[in-house]
């Protein structure tokens, strides 16, 4: 499941909207400091991850 690039689209995909709606629904309900502090960081960090093993997948299969 995770040795394909379409995988790690998906799953970054999937981040990129989650952190949408969270920003426009959730946002204002949660404090300033658990947005920062924890949720921005969180959501950047799995998007580098996975942009990472798509990379790294994409120059394995070169």
């Amino acid at each position: 499941m995770f040795t394909k690039k379409r995988t790690y689209q998906i799953l970054i995909a999937i981040i990129g909207i989650a952190f949408i709606i969270y920003n426009y629904t959730v946002k204002s309900s949660v404090s300033e400091l658990t947005d920062s502090y924890i949720v921005f960081p969180v959501s950047i960090a799995l998007f580098l991850f996975f942009a990472f093993m798509y990379i790294k997948l994409d120059r394995k299969n070169d």
